[in-house]
Order: structure tokens, then C-alpha cells, then sequence
């Protein structure tokens, strides 16, 4: 009997310490999705994804505050102008980067010069900067051939890296003494400072993030200790994970059907996100009959913007949108929520397109949406309709991604108008509008209108000069309005996106991150959510 009671209390004593070292190590998982391939390389990052990628995985030197705090400093710990085009940055003591080793101004110059000589990702935003050079350990210096206001702004995109990391890791390649680098050493892993770290990386099936436990700023006492990002996953099957609890929260990209099913389940919850963004029919400018700027006119005229707008209708009172006034969109300088929505008027548009040295019969449009974003089909075959009104003829392709990017890469190529959704890069009307529509950046998935107007060239420059922010908003409503006039592109809506999320990360911590950040990517900051 006392040898049983005996081995009773070793047993009870064993499972004791056994679940409670279960329960003390359990791992909590966030799952997510997103509809395009993600790059892991942070001087190639371009897009929504690649943006969640690096904003959890590196730093900048500043960050964008929380519900519109303007720009606080994050591996930097001040900035001032010496004059009108030298910018010196004082950086933090002691932060380290998911190798241990400390960060300093090389590191700084080294992720600036491989950034420009990769000449890839954020690179044109920093068109102007001469030189970056380190004055001390602590100190950089950013030198601009002019003033350029959007300086500081940009530096969110400037991700650092790991100099002594990826210099340990560079093959041969096509950068001279610089190797490849660390091109390859990069595609599957990270050499930041950012609060997790890439553990895996497939860009065709998933990323993992592990959380960096000696992360400067420390991270929610909740927050998930890995990430686990999905691509291309079809919104039925997110759905179903969702309600079983297997998902925690969905990509922007789900369809008003699916968001409208899941809006009545009760282990599911719909969070508001607006965004410095629009949706986009996107004009080629340089293919015809989109030359010729009365047929493009006639387009805009013709669209049915009403349609457009129930289309984004989730429930009755639920709208994923609002009607586009151009360019300019709330949370960006220059914004006038005052300005009247562009309308339709098929008189109008008829009347232009008389004007146009085109015969529309002589012309069937190549119409695209992005297969991995079905509820973007519509609004294809809605300037499908409206331009056969007009006497066009008219295609309407899903095309993947990756098959989008490639084709953009030359005008002839790039399709007469493309459904896109465009979020600002940085909080200001240079990095949404200068991306976008400059004719020197033809050529990218944000530009594929090709646009070459020189009078829009020239706004878009003065506003990157201009320091006094009075002026700059009288030269950016001046460029939107140039824009409308000229028909650039088309306006579908601004954007307002959804986000479904699951009870296991429906909370206060989570919600707020989401709502409280407005550059693209920066609202999934996994640190400062909480898995329950």
C-alpha cells in the first residue's frame, strides 16, 4: 500500500511538472494571407506583402506614429538639417540585429548603397540623395542634390540591414566587389533589427516569422511568438478557416460575398480599414487609343462610378469604399474632403471621343484584372460595358501576378487599363503620386499607365522641392487636378478595406494596430497585437 501511494505521488508529481512546462512553453501561432508572392529581400521590396515582410523583420531609421502621429524615430534617435541639403540622423545605443551584432552608421551607408546600386524596390525615392556617409559610430549624414522635402518621409523605406552579416554571406554575382550582395543569402532569411525573423520563406507557399526575443522595443505580452504567412490561399478555404479557428486574419482581398458570409458568424469579426489608397482602372498612356487624351477622356466620362460603388456594398450598411475626388486621398497633405467625386456623363464622354483621331471599331481593348483578386472581375467588365457604349471592342483576362509584373515591364506589353489598388508608401503625396505617374517610372506594377505628361512631371518635381507645406498642398491639388483633366488614369474608389479576424486575436491590442496605421503594410505590426 505505501509502495502504490508512493508511486501515485511520483506520477501526480510527473504529469504536475509535465503540463506546467506544456502549458509555460506553448507556442501561440498567427496565421494570415495574402493574394501576391512575397519578396524577402528588403532592398526588393515594392508591395503590400513584401511591405508586412519588412516592417516586422527590419527597421528604418523612422517610422510612422500610431493614429496619425506624424514620423517618430525608431533606429534613429533625432534628425536635424545642418542646411536646406544636409540631413544628419543620430542613431540609438545598442541595438542589435537578429545576429548579435551591434548596429552603427556603416551599417546605415551600407543598406543606402545597396539599396541604389541594386536599383530595385524603394530605390527611386531616394533619387535626389548625393551622398549618405557616416560622420562618427552614431552619426549619418544624408546629402541631396536639392531640397527635397519628402526626405525624412522616405527614409521609412530605407530598411537596415546587417552589414557584417550579408558581407559574411555574399556570393559571386554582378555588383563587383560588392559580390551579389547577398542576394541569394537573403531570399529565405533576415538581417535586420525587426522584431521577428524570417525562419522560413517559400515565396510560392508561405513565410515564417519567429519572434526576436531581444527586440529593442520589446513586444506585447501576448503577442505570437510566430507568424505564419499563406499565399494565394482561395478565399473559400480561408473562410472555412476562419470559422473553424484555424486562420486569425484574412488578407484585405476577400470577396464582398465571402466578407458578407462571414459578417454573420459569431467567431469572426469585420475590422474597418482605411487607408491612404485607391483602386485604380489604370490607363496605358502610351498605347493606343489611349494616346490620344480625348479617348481617354471619353473612358473617364463613361464610367459608370455609381455601379462601381454598390459594387463595394458588403452589407446594407457596410460599403468597402468611398467615391474617388483623384489622386489625393485622406491622410495625405493636399487631401480637400470638400471636392466634389468624379461623376459620369455619357453625353460628355461621346463628346470627347469625337475628338479623338482614333476610330473606336478599329480598336478591341485589352482589359486586366488580377486573377488572385477575384471581386477586382467586375469592375473590369464595368469599363468593359461602358467602353463598348463608346463603339469599342472589348477583353476582359484575370492575370496572375507575377504574369502582371513581368508585362508591365514595357508600354506594348502593358495592358490599355488594369485594375490595381495602390497604397501610399510613405505618408506623403510625393511617394503615392511621384511612384505612380512620373514618366521616368513607366515600367512598374505602380505605374502601368506609362504616363508622359510634361506638365505633370513638372508639378510632381516642384512638389518634391518645395519646403514650405502651404505651397506643396497648392501644387499637389494643382497636379490632381491636371490629372482628372487629362484623364491619367481612372479613379474606381478610395480605399476602404476589411479584414476579417478570428476570436482567437479579436481584441482591443489587435484592432487598434490594424486601424492605427496607414502606410502600406505598417498595420500588421505582429508585436503589438495579442493572440488570445
Amino acid at each position: 500500500m505505501k509502495i502504490t501511494n508512493c508511486l501515485k505521488a511520483i506520477l501526480l508529481s510527473f504529469f504536475i511538472i509535465f503540463f506546467s512546462f506544456t502549458f509555460v512553453n506553448a507556442k501561440t501561432v498567427l496565421r494570415t494571407d495574402e493574394a501576391a508572392i512575397g519578396e524577402a529581400d528588403p532592398a526588393k521590396f515594392s508591395d503590400n506583402i513584401d511591405s508586412i515582410i519588412m516592417f516586422n523583420t527590419y527597421d528604418a531609421l523612422v517610422d510612422e506614429g500610431k493614429n496619425g502621429g506624424g514620423l517618430v524615430p525608431l533606429l534613429a534617435s533625432g534628425w536635424e538639417y545642418a542646411d536646406a541639403t544636409t540631413l544628419n540622423i543620430t542613431l540609438r545605443d545598442g541595438i542589435k540585429f537578429h545576429s548579435g551584432n551591434v548596429l552603427d552608421a556603416d551599417d546605415v551607408v551600407y543598406s543606402f548603397n545597396r539599396l541604389m546600386d541594386m536599383g530595385q524596390g524603394f530605390s527611386f525615392l531616394f533619387g535626389t540623395v548625393e551622398s549618405v556617409s557616416a560622420i562618427n559610430s552614431n552619426t549619418v549624414q544624408f546629402k541631396t542634390t536639392e531640397p527635397f522635402a519628402p526626405l525624412v518621409a522616405s527614409l521609412m523605406r530605407l530598411a537596415i540591414v546587417d552589414k557584417d552579416d550579408v558581407q559574411a554571406n555574399t556570393a559571386d554575382g554582378n555588383y563587383g566587389d560588392n559580390g551579389d550582395y547577398g542576394e541569394a543569402y537573403l531570399l529565405t532569411t533576415s538581417a535586420g533589427t525587426g522584431a521577428y525573423k524570417i525562419t522560413q520563406h517559400d515565396p510560392n507557399v508561405k513565410t515564417v516569422l519567429t519572434k526576436n526575443s531581444n527586440y529593442f522595443q520589446g513586444h506585447n505580452p501576448k503577442a505570437p511568438d510566430e507568424v505564419i504567412i499563406k499565399y494565394s490561399v482561395e478565399a473559400a478555404t480561408i473562410k472555412t478557416l476562419l470559422v473553424r479557428g484555424e486562420h486569425e486574419i484574412s488578407s484585405m482581398w476577400l470577396p464582398n460575398e465571402v466578407l458578407a458570409a462571414l459578417e454573420k458568424e459569431d467567431s469572426v469579426d469585420l475590422v474597418k480599414i482605411n487607408r491612404p489608397g485607391s483602386w485604380y482602372n489604370k490607363l496605358n498612356n502610351r498605347r493606343a487609343p489611349f494616346d490620344d487624351v480625348h479617348c481617354r477622356r471619353a473612358i473617364q466620362l463613361a464610367y459608370d462610378y455609381d455601379a462601381l460603388y454598390q459594387s463595394f456594398a458588403i452589407t446594407e450598411s457596410m460599403v468597402a469604399g468611398q467615391k474617388s475626388s483623384g489622386a489625393l486621398i485622406s491622410g495625405v497633405l493636399g487631401y480637400d474632403p470638400n471636392k466634389s467625386p468624379i461623376e459620369r456623363d455619357i453625353d460628355k464622354a461621346k463628346a470627347e471621343l469625337a475628338k479623338c483621331k482614333y476610330n473606336p471599331g478599329d480598336y478591341t481593348l485589352d482589359l486586366a484584372w488580377i486573377a488572385e483578386v477575384p471581386y477586382e472581375e467586375p469592375w473590369a467588365l464595368q469599363l468593359q460595358a461602358n467602353a463598348m457604349e463608346l463603339g469599342f471592342n472589348a477583353t476582359v483576362t484575370g492575370l496572375p501576378w507575377a504574369k502582371f509584373t513581368e508585362q508591365v515591364a514595357s508600354w506594348e506589353n502593358t495592358p490599355h487599363a488594369t485594375v490595381v489598388s495602390v497604397l501610399a508608401n510613405v505618408p506623403d503625396p510625393d511617394a503615392l503620386m511621384y511612384a505612380q505617374w512620373h514618366s521616368s517610372r513607366g515600367g512598374t506594377w505602380m505605374s502601368a499607365e506609362w504616363a508622359n505628361d510634361s506638365d505633370l512631371d513638372a508639378l510632381l518635381e516642384k512638389g518634391r522641392t518645395e519646403t514650405n507645406e502651404a505651397e506643396r498642398i497648392k501644387i499637389y491639388q494643382a497636379a490632381n487636378q491636371l490629372m482628372i483633366d487629362n484623364a491619367i488614369t481612372l479613379f474606381i474608389t478610395d480605399f476602404v478595406g476589411y479584414q476579417a479576424i478570428s476570436s482567437n486575436v479579436s481584441n482591443s491590442d489587435t484592432t487598434s494596430t490594424q486601424q492605427g496605421y496607414g502606410t502600406m503594410g505598417r498595420n500588421l505590426s505582429f508585436r503589438e497585437m495579442a493572440v488570445n
